[in-house]
């Protein structure tokens, strides 16, 4: 039993000198501060299978907008537009949030390293496939 509790403390220790290098690793979007984020593509599809490249605008989607993790919020950036986010995830270096906004559900992926974003929004009929970029607000 005694090699058990001496195992225990060793990796207790290498923890311990581990953490600094650990939270450094860490990216640095990685939720501790607010993200300006901007779609720069979109791929809409109806349920027949059918899609089409568009934009943002022609799809009616923000220009920019902003992801707040102290309020769980993305909000319109000059626009009077908000969604809650529900979960928070962290999966290999990406950031996974996720919410429901009417009948849409949404999901964002955001790379902790380099802020690059993807999204995708489905609701009855009909998703959409968004690719962007988040910088640091």
């Amino acid at each position: 039993m005694k090699i058990f509790g001496g195992i225990g403390l060793v990796l207790w220790a290498v923890g311990i000198c581990l953490a600094p290098y650990q939270a450094a690793a860490a990216g640095k979007y990685d939720g501790s501060v607010p993200l300006l984020c901007v779609p720069l593509s979109v791929t809409e599809c109806g349920a027949e299978g059918e899609c089409q490249k568009g934009t943002p605008q022609s799809v009616n989607l923000p220009q920019f907008f902003r992801v707040d993790f102290t309020t769980m919020t993305l909000r319109a950036v000059d626009e009077n537009r908000e969604s809650t986010i529900k979960t928070v995830d962290r999966v290999n270096g990406n950031m996974i949030l996720q919410g429901v906004q009417g009948q849409l559900g949404w999901t964002m992926i955001i790379s902790e390293d380099v802020g690059q974003m993807s999204a995708t929004i489905a609701g009855p009929g009909e998703g959409y496939v968004i690719f962007g970029t988040c910088t640091l607000q």
